[in-house]
């Protein structure tokens, strides 16, 4: 609004709230909203400032004009709810001249819209989640922005720095200008609060130039293949990552966890299998929790005591028929389980998909502590935990590779490929663990695997401290790696214990929107 623009258009208005926010900055301006779902266009008639241009209609397929100014709180729809035909993903992929990979999220598209929209000399803000920084589908969105809209700035908000209680994402702001130098520089900042944001914006505006006290990137040296998001919230970037020369892929390949449809029905503990006479050529070992892993090797001694806890550590995966499993699958029918998606889909709805035992589990979400557990008790695993697969020849390794990701390193590896999300949640998916970055794991024998294994069993009974130092020397000699020093900043997967700044009252709050393929209200 700096700019003192003449009109000014909200693609994704709802009842009007970002409109109102500009309107209160400068009356006089002319304001537009364009909404497609008919309920909040009418209600917005009342609600949106007086004197808005309100247009229902599909945003992205509407020729709207060029406007000096654009605010945007785009819609936040994953592909696989969009239902767009072939021919609807061509016109995107014409209309903007990139091919457009099909799990693009509808907050893209919307972006690419904006910037075709804005008029010479214009501005745009727009509010949406970072997920597109570190998805496969945002490598030609971040293309698109490095080569051709060259944003004024971006900021993203640390994830810990939970903006939108309604919102389970980490939220980004990028700054588009037309008609800017070609050579400028694309800062990017990390903001711990709204203070630092507004200081961000300041600076842009050329108003107070040496108040930043955060890092900034230039985006200009960033690859659009790499995950921007790991390099933009490290408090400061790893020095030491040139000595991981390989990749976890090269010795282990990762699959994610068995999907039943139904945990309640399909995973079953001690009381269940005497409750319904079901025996053990019904049923395999299987973690159907996160929580039920702990430490650094789960022991068959583990999953014993799961059982004798009642817990439910058995997956239904029946070798045998017989009276009593075909009563117990009547059951599920009354349920209508074999009616839901998943077993639905199977050649046989009540077998599970076929999956070995994993040698390593990889926890799929975490929040300071990533749980990386070398599994020796012969069960399976759900979908909290993703497996990792010694590739030929690599068997050896597993015990090696744990140590690894347990030690300080491991941090290091898991800050260059995680996926954040709100509230400080970090993700990873099969291919984030097989490109994770590591040391050239040395040949093992099995005696060797089997001896590190006794110790890492041992120092599950150490202190976390303690023990993170002594595998860290640990990896420093059988891996070569110097030993990371203790003042080195803790990585970003560690919270800090310092509460953070109040957000500033002055600053309207607007979660990135999660809809269907309507509008939210």
């Amino acid at each position: 609004m700096s700019a003192k623009p003449e009109l000014v258009l909200d693609p994704a208005a709802g009842l009007g709230n970002l409109l109102h926010a500009c309107a209160d900055i400068r009356d006089s301006v002319k304001l537009v909203g364009v909404e497609r779902d008919e309920a909040t266009f009418r209600q917005a008639k009342r609600t949106a400032p007086h004197g808005t241009k309100l247009i229902l209609a599909d945003y992205l397929f509407a020729e709207s004009g060029q406007f000096t100014g654009i605010i945007a709180n785009p819609p936040y729809v994953k592909s696989q709810r969009l239902e767009y035909s072939d021919a609807e993903w061509r016109y995107f992929d014409e209309r903007f001249g990139l091919p457009l990979d099909r799990l693009t999220n509808l907050y893209a598209i919307f972006l690419l819209k904006i910037w075709e929209d804005l008029a010479l000399g214009g501005r745009a803000a727009v509010l949406l989640p970072a997920e597109f920084m570190n998805a496969n589908f945002g490598e030609e969105i971040k293309e698109r922005l490095l080569k051709e809209m060259r944003p004024a700035g971006l900021i993203v908000f640390a994830p810990e720095l939970n903006l939108f209680a309604d919102a389970l994402t980490t939220s980004a702001i990028i700054f588009l200008e037309r008609g800017g130098a070609k050579d400028r520089q694309v800062k990017a900042i990390k903001a711990s609060s709204l203070e630092s944001a507004e200081l961000f914006v300041s600076d842009l505006l050329g108003e107070m130039a040496s108040s930043l006290t955060q890092t900034v990137h230039d985006l200009r040296n960033f690859d659009p293949r790499e995950k921007w998001l790991n390099s933009l919230l490290e408090n400061e970037p790893s020095k030491n990552v040139h000595h991981l020369t390989r990749k976890i892929g090269d010795y282990f390949q990762c699959r994610r966890g068995i999907a039943t449809g139904a945990n309640d029905f399909f995973c079953l503990s001690e009381a269940l299998l005497r409750e319904h006479r079901l025996t053990r050529e019904h049923i395999e070992p299987c973690v159907t929790k996160a929580t039920d892993a702990d430490g650094i090797v789960f022991t068959r001694r583990k999953l014993d005591n799961l059982a004798n806890s009642d817990r439910r550590c058995y997956l239904l995966s029946p070798r045998v028929n017989g009276v009593e499993l075909d009563s117990y699958l009547r059951a599920g029918q009354e349920l209508g389980i074999h009616e839901r998606h998943l077993p639905s889909h199977r050649p046989v709805w009540y077998q599970p998909e076929n999956r070995a035992v994993a040698d390593v589990w990889v926890a799929v979400f975490s929040r300071e502590t990533v749980k990386f557990i070398l599994n020796t008790s012969g069960a399976k695993n759900l979908t909290c935990f993703h497996g990792l697969y010694a590739r030929e020849g690599k068997t050896s390794l597993a015990p090696l590779l744990v140590l690894f990701l347990n030690s300080s390193w491991g941090r290091i590896a898991f800050s260059k490929v995680n996926r954040f999300y709100g509230d400080g949640l970090n993700k990873l998916e099969p291919k984030d663990v097989e490109a994770m970055p590591c040391p050239a794991l040395p040949a093992q024998t099995a005696e060797q695997a089997k001896q590190l294994t006794a110790r890492l069993i041992e120092l599950e009974s150490v202190r976390d401290d303690k023990r993170r130092r002594i595998m860290d020397s640990m990896v420093a000699e059988m891996l070569d790696l110097p030993v990371i020093d203790d003042t080195e900043p803790k990585q970003r997967a560690e919270a800090p214990d310092a509460p953070l700044p109040r957000p500033a009252k002055n600053l309207r709050r607007t979660a990135p929107r999660k809809r269907r393929a309507v509008p939210a209200q």
